[in-house]
């Protein structure tokens, strides 16, 4: 559902009905064409377009965070195996690197099936997209554009036991 001229509620879908929901219970700024709902998280590292996709007809949700800088055509190759790294010790979600334009996003699908989608859900999975994103910001730049390499983990921003302090 999504916001007409009228600030009423119109229905398109079951899924797209949640998100919109979701999104409103978190008093978050968006906007919404068919089954794409886009926004942007202001975080204190950086501001991250966010994307939420919510397919009523293959029932899955796929909430897509953008990292706010392109990484450049020299150091994509570079990039692969750090974001190969970093998507090894990943239990949920990936990076995914776009080789044309060197666009970086983390992605995460969850079945929405007979009833699996709730706001609850909604709010995990855009919570879990942007707490990825916020936390590898450091790690991402720093891998782009040099200086010591970072342990990639999900709750921790320490230095790897290799690196000297």
């Amino acid at each position: 559902m999504h916001r007409n001229n009228q600030n009423e509620y119109v229905m398109n879908d079951v899924i797209c009905s949640t998100v919109a929901s979701a999104l409103d219970e978190m008093e978050l700024h968006y906007s919404h064409e068919g089954e794409l709902f886009m926004l942007t998280m202001c975080e204190e590292e950086a501001n991250f377009p966010v994307r939420i996709i919510a397919d009523d007809e293959q029932s899955v949700l796929t909430t897509i965070g953008y990292f706010p800088v392109k990484i450049s055509q020299m150091n994509i190759d570079k990039m692969y195996k750090v974001i190969n790294d970093m998507n090894y010790r990943q239990l949920i979600g990936s990076f995914v690197i776009d080789s044309e334009d060197g666009e970086l996003s983390y992605r995460i699908s969850q079945n929405a099936d007979d009833g699996a989608i709730n706001e609850s859900v909604v709010r995990i999975c855009l919570c879990q997209v942007v707490a990825r994103m916020k936390n590898a910001y450091e790690d991402i730049m720093k891998a782009m554009y040099g200086g010591p390499q970072m342990n990639f983990s999900f709750a921790t921003e320490s230095k790897s036991a290799q690196q000297p302090s």
